[in-house]
């Protein structure tokens, strides 16, 4: 009797695990995240075929520039609802760990419109400067594309700056703008100087009318008088935008260097 009810009680047992494993969704279980690819568009502001297009111009455009790039989208419903690169760190892949940089476009669905943020990662943050950073935001490409809609386009113009970026260096270099703005401050200088010695050297003429000849002055009396006094201070808010598209108000965390 008493193995009848240990095996009793172990076909329970299996019966019941087997009906919680089929009756747990398997849509439930988390995707690994060597199958989420390079590009993660839950939002779906990607067809199939672009997003089969950029996910292979990402991959090599990784390759090339020795970098990893990757891509998230979310749509937004109310304010202050943003997915920041700490949520795609913790739900998709931890970058914290890889040479990486990481775009999330996101579509305000209160506002229909599009915004997008940088992240990187690793060597990644530091071998982008905040200069570049500001170049590849503010990129007709990438600004225009991106802010109209088309995904596609300005994502891929985006990852090919972040890559030459990662790389070298993308922007006008402070080699060039510190002699080329050295040598305008001195033709500057030397034109004022020029103007100023041409005008003590000109001749001037005498005066016509001899005021102190035929004039006379004589003060007998000063008064200050105030009737009434007022003094308006207005305050200015100052602004918070940085490049030339301005900053989002998506986007933050750890890795965020900026969004438009």
């Amino acid at each position: 009797m008493t193995r009848m009810y240990i095996k009793m009680i172990t076909l329970f047992i299996g019966l019941w695990v087997l009906l919680a494993v089929t009756a747990f969704p398997v849509s439930a279980l988390p995707m690994p995240a060597a199958e989420k690819g390079r590009v993660f568009d839950p939002a779906e502001l990607l067809t199939p075929d672009e997003e089969t297009a950029l996910s292979a111009r990402m991959e090599a455009l990784s390759a090339e520039y020795r970098v990893e790039l990757y891509f998230a989208t979310y749509r937004a419903d109310h304010v202050f609802d943003d997915y920041l690169g700490d949520k795609y760190c913790a739900e998709i892949r931890n970058l914290r760990s890889e040479d990486a940089v990481l775009l999330i476009v996101t579509y305000d669905e209160l506002y229909d419109e599009y915004f997008y943020d940088m992240y990187t990662y690793g060597r990644a943050d530091r071998r982008i400067s905040g200069t570049e950073v500001d170049y590849i935001l503010d990129k007709g490409a990438v600004y225009n594309n991106l802010k109209s809609g088309r995904v596609a386009e300005g994502s891929e113009a985006f990852f090919e700056w972040s890559g030459k970026a990662y790389e070298g260096r993308v922007g006008v270099s402070y080699a060039i703008i510190i002699p080329v703005c050295a040598v305008i401050g001195l033709l500057i200088g030397w034109g004022v100087c020029c103007g100023v010695s041409a005008s003590y050297k000109r001749k001037h003429s005498s005066v016509d009318y001899p005021l102190d000849r035929f004039a006379k002055l004589d003060l007998t009396s000063e008064s200050d008088t105030f009737v009434t006094k007022t003094v308006t201070r207005s305050r200015v808010p100052r602004s918070n935008a940085s490049g030339g598209g301005g900053s989002s108000s998506h986007g933050g965390g750890g890795g965020h260097r900026g969004g438009r």
